[in-house]
This record gives structure tokens, C-alpha cells and sequence, in this order.
């Protein structure tokens, strides 16, 4: 079996009435197991944690496709379509309690001369939030999505809990500045490359924003660390688990 995350547990308020219900189905599933997968180091350790765990737990970090790290910014016709400026922060990610979306409108209000804050993904459930001063795009599919990171002056993710942070890996595969919040599992995928706050915080991430604002640093670095994370390493960690589920 696979465990992407465990915000059921962790964050239970910030979770849909199905995912709730993780709750009673995960304990069931483990005690029949012969592997159990997870995307991080981090989720693996929590799993552990948790639950009496008597099957392997293996690690099968995510990957990100190769069209990510050549992605150029978007062209004057998808800006126009999409209403971007020409510099903005960027949000990507279904619009749900867990992501924290609340913190990041905070953190956005205390920058001054801050660019546009963009936000990228369904539209989700949970608390309606004033999104206004926001530019919301909707769902965008994968061709226009990598443009629109790669011409982010910054992404960030404030979730409050994740299982690997996908955004993360994305963004630095296309070279853009990330903000994350300061999780293990975070740490773990975006490394010393990515720049970290409290989560929960909106100082915490207004003061993280403008120093990736002011000094963006070197795309390079960020580009090889999200590169690194390819789907066929993925796969053989995928394959070389469910070879372990049948000995």
C-alpha cells in the first residue's frame, strides 16, 4: 500500500470528510501490507510513528517531468490571456485548509511594493478567503502551468503539512525561487536551496518573500537539485517494492 501523507491525523480539521475516513480504512490496509510506500523520508518516519508498523516502509520520491526544467516564462499572448503582470508570486495548489492559503494572503499584505500574488489550482473547499488584490487563474494544464512558474519572481508553498510537496520540486526544476513552509518533508525536497518559514506565521513568510525578492540568487543550483527527481528513479523504486511485496 501507499501513504502519501497522513494530514488526517496530523491536521484532522483541515481534511474533507473522505479523507477523514483514513482514519479507520489506513489501520485496516496496514495490518494486511506486505510494503508499505511513501514519497519522503519524512512521511515514512511519521508512518512509523503513528502506527505499529510490521512491513517494510520504502521510499519512493516523486519525480518531475523534463519538460519542467526547460519551461520558459510565458509569452506576452498567455499573459494577456491569463491577466499576469509581468512579475508576480505565485501560489499553485488546490484551494483547501491544508495548503494554508489564508497565511500567504496575510504575508502578501504585509510586503510592501510586493508584486501581484497569482494563485494557480481548483477551486477546493473549505473557508472562503478574501482573495481580493488576488489574480486567480483556475486550473491551468500541465504546458501552461510550467510557463507560468517559470516566470514566478518567487513560488510559495504555507501548507501546513505535506506528504512530499510536489510544487516544491517543480518549481526549482524550472529555475524559480521557492518559499516553503519550514516542514521536515519540505526540508527534505527542497533542500538548501529552497527558503523556509514558520508555518502559520504571515511575518515569518512576508520577511522569507522579500529576501527571495531582493536576492533571488542563482538559478542554476535550484534547476539541477529539481532535475534530480525523475520519474524513473521513481519507478524503480516503485518496482524494486512490490518485487519485496512477493518474496
Amino acid at each position: 500500500m501507499t501513504i502519501h501523507d497522513l494530514s488526517y491525523l496530523r491536521h484532522p480539521e483541515t481534511v474533507s470528510a473522505a479523507s477523514a475516513r483514513y482514519r479507520e480504512l489506513v489501520p485496516r490496509s496496514l495490518a494486511r501490507a506486505a510494503v508499505v510506500l511513501t514519497p519522503s523520508q519524512a512521511t515514512a518516519d511519521l508512518v512509523r510513528e503513528a502506527y505499529d508498523v510490521t512491513a517494510p516502509v520504502v521510499v519512493t520520491p516523486l519525480g518531475v517531468d523534463p519538460g519542467w526544467s526547460t519551461a520558459a516564462p510565458p509569452d506576452e499572448a498567455l499573459r494577456t490571456q491569463l491577466g499576469l503582470p509581468t512579475s508576480y508570486l505565485l501560489f499553485v495548489g488546490t484551494l483547501e485548509p491544508r495548503k494554508d492559503l489564508r497565511t500567504l494572503i496575510d504575508a502578501h499584505r504585509l510586503l510592501a511594493d510586493a508584486p501581484p500574488l497569482v494563485l494557480v489550482g481548483p477551486a477546493g473547499w473549505g473557508e472562503q478567503l478574501d482573495t481580493a488584490g488576488c489574480i486567480t487563474t483556475g486550473y491551468l494544464e500541465d504546458d501552461r502551468l510550467r510557463r507560468v512558474v517559470a516566470g514566478a519572481a518567487a513560488l510559495v508553498l504555507p501548507s501546513l503539512d505535506e506528504g512530499f510537496g510536489m510544487p516544491v520540486i517543480e518549481a526549482l526544476a524550472t529555475g524559480t525561487p521557492v518559499v516553503a513552509s519550514d516542514l521536515p518533508v519540505l526540508r527534505e525536497v527542497g533542500g538548501t536551496v529552497t527558503a523556509y518559514a514558520e508555518p502559520g506565521d504571515p511575518g515569518a513568510f512576508a520577511a522569507a518573500i522579500q529576501q527571495v525578492l531582493d536576492s533571488p540568487g542563482d538559478p542554476g543550483p535550484r534547476r539541477t537539485h529539481g532535475a534530480a527527481y525523475t520519474w524513473a528513479r521513481c519507478a524503480e523504486a516503485t518496482r524494486a517494492a512490490y518485487s519485496l511485496a512477493l518474496t
